[in-house]
Order: C-alpha cells, then sequence, then structure tokens
C-alpha cells in the first residue's frame, strides 16, 4: 500500500445536496463548499466560512442536486500560507471561491494530512 492509498469498507461518505435557489452558480468538482441552507451549499464564501465538504461534481444552474463529500481525504487548493500538518489543524474557506486557507486562529475544519505547496493543494480528512 503506498502513502495516501485508503482501504476499507467505507472510505468516503457522498451526500446530496442542491446548488442555491437563486443567484449565481459556478460550482467546480473539487471544490470546497459551504452550507448554506437545508442540504444546500454553495462555494461563494467569505475568509474563514466553514468548509461543509467537497463538490463532487460541477454545477452551473440554480435547485440542481450535487453529490457533496463530507467525509474522506479531499483535496483542496489552498490560498496564502501554507496550511499546517501537526495531527490538530485543519482549514477553513478561503475568499477565493472554492478554495480553502489555514485559519487565524484554531484549528479550522478536518484534519491536514499533506501539504504539496508546488500545487498549492493540501490533502484534508474532512
Amino acid at each position: 500500500m503506498a502513502y495516501g492509498d485508503v482501504g476499507g469498507a467505507v472510505t468516503e461518505l457522498i451526500v446530496t445536496c442542491q446548488t442555491p435557489a437563486s443567484g449565481g452558480v459556478a460550482i467546480s468538482k473539487g471544490d470546497a463548499v459551504k452550507l448554506t441552507g437545508a442540504y444546500q451549499v454553495d462555494n461563494a464564501t467569505d475568509a474563514e466560512d466553514v468548509v461543509f465538504g467537497q463538490s463532487m461534481a460541477d454545477a452551473t444552474e440554480n435547485g440542481v442536486a450535487i453529490p457533496v463529500k463530507v467525509r474522506g481525504i479531499s483535496i483542496f487548493t489552498y490560498t496564502g500560507t501554507a496550511p499546517t500538518v501537526n495531527g490538530q489543524q485543519g482549514v477553513l474557506a478561503s475568499a477565493t471561491d472554492g478554495a480553502v486557507k489555514a485559519p487565524l486562529s484554531g484549528n479550522g475544519v478536518g484534519i491536514n494530512v499533506k501539504v504539496d505547496t508546488t500545487n498549492t493543494q493540501v490533502h484534508v480528512l474532512v
């Protein structure tokens, strides 16, 4: 088994959510999303918003179903200072839609397990 391989009966949990009922929608597969209502998600975030999960599909229309990974390893694009891998710290949403960042204080959401500074990506156990 290579580093990062995940095995077992259940390795991730996907929940069917929906896009916002109104306004612009430009969610890309892999984006960090926040919860904006009952099973409703959006990638339009402010810095320090709580990350609910990762979009598993593209969406450009209002009120459509979208699969969201809420448990498992998610690979997010990060902005700013590289997140820390220390067994405690996770991430929060960035002001850049769909991206995450290291929290200004506290531990954020999930646990960072790898940081790829070359590609500005962080692997997070959500």
